[in-house]
Order: structure tokens, then C-alpha cells, then sequence
């Protein structure tokens, strides 16, 4: 098995290498920059809560990006199913029996990557833009797409917490919500606000219960992390007094 901190290299070497084994073998009838589809690793129980191993190799599965296509994974499309995970499941819980969502999730990516499709939602919603308010203590989220909170969650969101040269993660209640943005609750941190996490866990939530969707398509948000320094996910973080 490849050790899950290579995942970010292996895996697109690896789509691009089956890329070329298709265009050469098919005498380069099949196009070099074959669309490409897959499926984010569903939930799965494990035995210690705190294990990040299937987080971290979400996250590689986009090549540390948190969405595809990306520069580095061009012409790629993916099935988010953290949000899918089947406790009873005879083939495993990370092998959810629920192969309709799955596929449907799928075709929305194929049809907006490979057919072309540029008005089509094919997936769920990123932050693009952060902001830390001091004074009442919130993180204030805005995205590029409209927003469906299903539910408050105490500790989907989590945020690293530094002080006394240490960090360590601490939950973020979701707070207030309109139409495209989110405001955590992050009072709970004495110390800098140093990074932000979302569904980074094992098993996030039960049977599509996460709580963040796209109101329409019923895209669950994936999984990222963001340092409050850097971009967010394809976009862009700012502090605000």
C-alpha cells in the first residue's frame, strides 16, 4: 500500500500514466487528456475517532486542493461520498451499498468536465473567502455557491487553536447562516486562529446527514483544510478587524 502522505503525488501520476496506456495502446485514437472520474473515499468506522489516515487521503485524492479539476489534475471530475457511509454494510463501511447517489454524483462531474456542460453544478460548495472577527469571537465563511444548512453541527468545524508554541484542534459551532455564508463560533480558542477544517474525520456525519449541501443538486460541501494565512480552496482568506 502507497503511504498515505505520497497519495497527493501517486494518485495523479497514476491517472496520468493509465492516460497514456490508453492513448498509446489505442494508437492514439483515445485522447491524450482523457476525461477521468472518480469517487472521494466514503466514511468509515474505525477504531480510534481521533484517526485522520482516511481524512488525509481525501484530501490527497485532490491532490491537496480540495476540489477537481486543478492544475494538477486537469480534466478530472469526482464523486464526493463522505456523506455515504453504511455501518452495516457486508462489504465494509467504506463500501456503501448506496451505488445510485454515487453514480449520480458521478455523471453530474461527466457531464459538466467531459460534455462540456459549463452552467451545470457538479459539486458541492467550497468557502472562497474567510474572515476572522475578533470582537464576538467568529469566523465568518463566504462561498462561491449558495448554501443548504441542514443542520447545526457542534463539531464538523474545527479550528487550530495556537498559543504557548503548541496548536492543537478545537471544535468551531456553526453559528448564523444566509444564502452564501456561514459564521463559526470560535470563542472557545484563547490563543491565534492559525487554520480551519471541515468534515475531517473518519465518519463526519451519518447517512447523508452532513450538514452543509448545495441547496439544488443535493452536493454534499467536501472535506478541506485551509491555513487562515494561505488561500482557501481556490480562493482567497483575509483577517478583518
Amino acid at each position: 500500500m502507497v503511504p498515505g502522505n505520497l497519495y497527493n503525488c501517486t494518485f495523479p501520476a497514476l491517472i496520468e500514466d493509465w492516460r497514456q496506456t490508453f492513448h498509446l495502446g489505442s494508437h492514439r485514437q483515445t485522447e491524450r487528456r482523457l476525461p477521468f472520474g472518480f469517487v472521494q473515499l466514503s466514511a468509515v468506522l474505525t477504531e480510534e475517532e481521533s484517526d485522520d489516515g482516511f481524512s488525509q487521503i481525501r484530501w490527497h485524492q485532490t491532490a491537496d486542493l480540495g476540489y477537481v479539476p486543478n492544475p494538477r489534475m486537469p480534466n478530472t471530475f469526482m464523486a464526493v461520498a463522505v456523506d455515504l457511509g453504511d455501518r452495516d454494510s457486508p462489504f465494509g463501511s467504506i463500501h456503501p451499498r448506496d451505488k445510485q447517489t454515487v453514480a449520480y454524483r458521478l455523471h453530474l462531474g461527466a457531464r459538466a468536465v467531459a460534455y462540456g456542460e459549463k452552467t451545470l453544478t457538479f459539486q458541492g460548495p467550497l468557502p472562497e473567502k474567510m474572515e476572522l472577527w475578533a470582537g464576538p469571537g467568529l469566523l465568518s465563511l463566504t462561498y462561491s455557491q449558495h448554501i443548504e444548512v441542514r443542520r447545526q453541527d457542534d463539531k464538523i468545524f474545527e479550528i487550530s487553536c495556537c498559543g504557548d508554541h503548541q496548536c492543537k484542534w478545537l471544535p468551531a459551532p456553526m453559528n448564523t447562516s444566509s444564502a452564501q455564508t456561514l459564521a463559526l463560533d470560535i470563542r472557545s480558542c484563547p490563543g491565534a486562529v492559525a487554520a480551519l477544517r471541515y468534515a475531517w474525520a473518519s465518519w463526519p456525519c451519518e447517512y447523508k446527514q452532513c450538514p452543509l449541501y448545495h441547496p439544488s443538486s443535493s452536493l454534499p460541501a467536501p472535506p478541506f483544510v485551509a491555513f487562515i494565512a494561505d488561500q482557501m480552496p481556490g480562493h482567497q482568506s483575509k483577517a478583518a478587524k
